[in-house]
C-alpha cells in the first residue's frame, strides 16, 4: 500500500470519529441520565404511560353541543349535561319522574335491583348500533347488571346485539315475526318473534357472553321464554357444565312460561336443543348479572310499524312487559311510516295512542319515552335531494300522542338538522344509500344524542 493510500485512509478515519465527538456523546450521554434519574428523584416520575380507555369510537360528533376527545372523557370527567344536543321533551316533568328516580337510587347504592329499559324499534335498531350505544353510555356509568333480552335466533341476517354471541340452526327453526308471518293467536313473547320447532326438525339455538370488549363479559343467570300449550314438546337445556335440564312444554292452556338457569358468575354459554316430540315454540333468552345497574333490551322488529303492534295477543304482551319490571319504555318507530306519503295522519294519531296507552297500562310506574322518526329523503324531479314531507308531520303527531298520553318525547327529525338533514346525512356517511337508515356512525350519533339526553333528563329532574 502506497504512503499516499494510507494517509487518506488515516485522514477518512480521523474525519469519520474524531476523538472530541466521541467524548461530547459520551459525557451528553451522561449527563441525559443525571437529569432523568435527578427529575424521578426531586419530582417524581413525570412521565407516565397512557391510562386504558373504552374504546376509541367518539361519544359525541363534531356536530353535538360540545365535543369530547373519547368516551372516558365523557363519563369519568364530566358529571353535569347541562346543554345536550337534544333535550327530551314532556308535557309534564313528571312523566320522566320514574326512570330518573330509578337511576338516583342506582347511583346512591339505595336499590338492589337493577334498572331495566325495554326499547321497542323497527329496522333502524336491528343491528343494535343505535340502542347498544345507549346501553354502552348507562352502563359505563351506572353499572352493567347484563345485556337482557335477545330473541332465540337471528330471524334476519342482519340481526346482532353487540355485547352478546348468537348462533344456530336457522333452517330448522319456523320463524315467525308478527310483521311478516304472523300466528293466529298473536302470542310473540316479548321480542315480536315466535320460534316454532316441528317433529322430526333438529332445532338448535345458542347464545353465550362476550369474548371482547368492555361490556357483556358476564352472567350469572339466563332465563329461557317459551310457550306452554296443548300438545307441546320438550327441548333440552345446556350450559357450559354440560348441565341438561329438560323442560316440558306440555300443559292444558296456552301460557308463556320462563325458566331461569343460575350459573357462576362470569362468561358462560347456553344451548337450547329441540327434542322432536311435539310443538314447540320458543321466545328469546335473557341474561342478567344478578347486580345493580342498568339492563337495556334492544326489541327490534325488521319491517314494523307501530300501530301493527296491536297485533301481539295484548294479555300475553302486557304479561311480559311486567315480567321484566321496567323502569322506561321506549317506543321508536316510524321509518316505514314515514315512507308512506297515502299514511292518513288522523288514523294513525289515534292507533298510536292505543299502542302508547297499552303500553303505559302494562307498567303504571315505568316512565315512557317515544323516539320520533328520523328524517327521509328523495331525489327531486329538479335534481338534487329533498325531504320526503311525511317524516316531519309524522313527528308532530308522535309528538302530540306522546303528550297526551304522559309520555315523554324525543324529536329525531330536530336533532338532525330537520328539513334536508337526510340529504346532508347521505353525503356525510351518516345517512344510509335508501335515504332512510342511518350508516353505522350514524345509527351510533343518534344513539349517542339520546344517551345524553336522558342523562341530563336524569340530572336536572327535581331540579329548578
Amino acid at each position: 500500500m502506497t504512503e499516499d493510500v494510507q494517509e487518506e485512509k488515516g485522514l477518512n478515519s480521523r474525519l469519520l470519529y474524531p476523538e472530541k465527538s466521541v467524548w461530547a456523546v459520551f459525557w451528553f450521554a451522561i449527563l441525559g441520565a443525571l437529569a432523568f434519574l435527578g427529575n424521578i428523584y426531586f419530582l417524581g416520575n413525570q412521565w407516565k404511560p397512557p391510562v386504558s380507555s373504552p374504546p376509541a369510537n367518539r361519544l359525541f360528533n363534531r356536530q353535538a353541543s360540545f365535543n369530547l376527545e373519547t368516551d372516558a372523557d365523557y363519563l369519568f370527567k364530566y358529571e353535569k349535561i347541562t346543554n345536550p344536543h337534544q333535550k327530551i321533551e314532556f308535557a309534564k316533568k313528571e312523566d320522566i319522574a320514574d326512570f330518573a328516580l330509578a337511576l338516583r337510587d342506582l347511583a346512591y347504592g339505595r336499590r338492589s335491583s337493577p334498572v331495566r329499559i325495554l326499547h321497542y324499534g323497527d329496522s333502524i335498531l336491528t343491528t343494535d348500533e343505535l340502542s347498544g350505544r345507549v346501553r354502552y353510555v348507562l352502563q359505563r356509568k351506572f353499572g352493567d347488571a347484563g345485556h337482557g333480552f335477545v330473541l332465540l335466533a337471528k330471524p334476519w341476517q342482519w340481526y346482532n346485539h353487540l355485547g352478546v354471541e348468537q348462533g344456530g340452526t336457522i333452517d330448522k327453526w319456523d320463524i315467525r315475526p308478527f310483521t311478516s308471518a304472523p300466528v293466529k293467536d298473536g302470542i310473540y313473547g316479548l321480542g315480536g318473534v315466535a320460534f316454532l320447532a316441528q317433529r322430526g326438525k333438529n332445532a338448535r339455538a345458542w347464545v353465550q357472553t362476550a369474548t371482547e370488549g368492555d361490556q357483556g363479559r358476564v352472567v350469572s343467570w339466563f332465563d329461557v321464554s317459551y310457550l306452554e300449550q296443548p300438545g307441546g314438546g320438550s327441548f333440552d337445556i345446556f350450559t357450559d357444565a354440560a348441565t341438561q335440564l329438560t323442560i316440558q312444554t306440555d300443559g292444558p292452556d296456552k301460557k308463556i312460561k320462563h325458566h331461569r338457569v343460575q350459573v357462576h358468575l362470569g362468561q358462560s354459554r347456553l344451548r337450547v336443543v329441540s327434542n322432536n316430540d311435539g310443538k314447540l315454540r320458543l321466545f328469546g333468552i335473557i341474561m342478567e348479572t344478578g347486580e345493580p345497574g342498568v339492563v337495556y333490551d334492544s326489541l327490534a322488529i325488521n319491517g314494523a310499524r307501530a300501530t301493527a303492534l296491536a297485533r301481539f295477543d295484548e294479555k300475553h304482551w302486557i304479561e311480559e312487559i311486567r315480567y321484566r319490571d321496567p323502569s322506561l319504555i321506549i317506543l321508536m318507530m316510524g321509518a316505514n311510516e314515514g315512507a308512506n306519503r297515502y299514511l292518513n295522519l288522523e288514523q294513525y294519531r289515534a292507533d298510536f295512542r292505543n299502542i302508547l296507552t297499552t303500553i303505559t297500562s302494562a307498567r303504571p310506574n315505568a316512565s315512557c319515552l317515544v323516539v320520533g322518526p328520523l328524517d327521509q329523503a328523495m331525489k327531486k324531479p329538479t335534481g338534487g335531494l329533498g325531504s320526503k314531507k311525511m317524516p316531519a308531520k309524522l313527528s308532530r303527531v308522535q309528538k302530540e300522542a306522546a303528550f297526551e298520553t304522559g309520555c315523554a318525547f324525543f324529536d329525531t327529525y330536530n336533532a338532525m338538522g330537520g328539513e334536508g338533514s337526510m340529504a346532508r346525512w347521505a353525503t356525510s356517511g351518516l345517512g344510509g344509500g335508501d335515504f332512510i337508515h342511518p350508516t353505522k356512525s350514524g345509527a351510533q350519533t343518534i344513539g349517542n344524542w339520546l344517551a345524553e339526553a336522558l342523562l341530563h333528563a336524569y340530572q336536572s329532574h327535581g331540579k329548578k
